[in-house]
């Protein structure tokens, strides 16, 4: 099966759900804040940070576009380049006069509606395809095999799920094995992989497995609305 775009809204608000906390609107596209994790600024829709480099890919694209606030943006690239903001998290929130330019001009940008176009487009390029084509190979079809996959390329990069593959037997779909199986054998071995992680922040993460494990149990593979995620309701 392929999957539909009312699907493919409902992966978009679990991933912001286990980002945010919320279901996505036009005003996410402008949030903007300093993790504690060491990832710097954490921006947008899609949660694009400055030390993963999505955001500086964004950022690139907007100004490519000649969005409204291009020409001011463009003056803080190099900071991006060399993950400046990472240096920094919000519990201390000192930061110098540049960081804090840097976010009000990226939180005025996320009112643009071409700021909205180079989040969606880059998301769309970096993580979402290379998730469709990781369930093509492993022989996925179900909306909930592609969040799970996409949220990994979301939270670990497209290049874990290849890693993760590697650490269970079971038979994936395209070598004859039984999908829901394979999915659930995923899950389990990316839980295991966060929370024995040297980040006691990533090993927090391990929530995003439970909850796609709970939507599982459910027997929800097609992700029919309404779906409550985390006491957050989709649809």
């Amino acid at each position: 099966m392929s999957i539909s775009p009312e699907q493919r809204h409902t992966i978009d608000c679990v991933v912001a759900i286990f980002e945010t906390g919320k279901v996505p609107s036009a005003k996410s596209y402008g949030t903007c804040s300093i993790l504690n994790d060491g990832a710097g600024i954490s921006y947008g829709k899609h949660q694009c940070t400055d030390k993963a480099g999505s955001l500086d890919l964004v950022c690139k694209r907007y100004i490519e576009l000649g969005g409204q606030q291009a020409a001011v943006l463009k003056e803080y690239m190099n900071y991006l380049a060399t993950n400046e903001s990472a240096k920094f998290n919000n519990v201390t929130a000192n930061y110098p006069a540049w960081l804090n330019s840097l976010i009000n001009v990226l939180k005025s940008a996320g009112n643009d509606p071409l700021m909205h176009q180079a989040q969606d487009e880059v998301f769309d390029k970096n993580y979402w395809m290379p998730a469709v084509n990781h369930c093509k190979d492993i022989g996925i079809k179900s909306a909930l095999g592609h969040l799970v996959i996409y949220d990994t390329c979301i939270h670990s990069g497209p290049g874990r799920v290849s890693s993760l593959r590697a650490k269970f037997p079971e038979a994936s779909p395209s070598r004859g094995g039984d999908e829901k199986a394979w999915v659930l054998a995923f899950l389990n071995a990316r839980r295991d992989w966060l929370s024995a992680n040297s980040n006691p922040l990533v090993q927090k993460t391990v929530y995003r497995i439970d909850a796609m494990k709970e939507i599982a149990a459910a027997g929800n593979w097609d992700l029919a609305t309404p779906l409550t995620v985390r006491k957050v309701k989709i649809g």
